[in-house]
């Protein structure tokens, strides 16, 4: 296959390809990486000379300078990690909340059967933790 590309759409091409394999490695230990997709990203940064990409001279492979990683984890899996936390804690207490309603185990709620009810208890929680963050979310039970 054959691709033609500008040198910025080729850049641009490349913060993609490294987010996408970051997003499916980077929580995995060593023997659990999706070698194919850090594979992809090599051939990738391969084809064709970019500031920023060198070679490691003794294993062959090529890799994305320090300062353009930090940088692209300053600005796209910080913001993505923050927002992802967030809604996944709003969505997680509001099943919770409807669980304890209904006095029904967390895993019988489904967010797509109870979304009317859901919605109310997210948007509540979703205004507090915009307006506190969690510094008035505590824990009851004692250790």
């Amino acid at each position: 296959m054959n691709i033609k590309l500008e040198s910025d759409e080729y850049r641009k091409l490349v913060e993609l390809a490294f987010l996408g394999e970051w997003l499916i490695n980077a929580q995995h230990d060593d023997e659990h990486q999706d070698d194919d997709a850090e594979r992809v990203l090599g051939h990738l940064l391969a084809a064709g000379p970019i500031e920023g990409v060198d070679k490691d001279e003794e294993t062959g492979e090529y890799f994305i300078s320090t300062d353009w990683v930090e940088r692209l984890y300053d600005e796209y899996i910080l913001d993505y990690d923050d927002h992802v936390f967030w809604d996944e804690l709003t969505e997680r207490l509001a099943a919770r909340d409807l669980a304890n309603l209904r006095g029904v185990s967390v895993d019988d709620v489904n967010r797509d059967d109870d979304l009317l009810e859901l919605k109310p208890i997210e948007e509540h929680y979703r205004e507090e933790l915009e307006s506190h963050g969690v510094e008035r979310l505590h824990v009851t039970k004692d250790f």
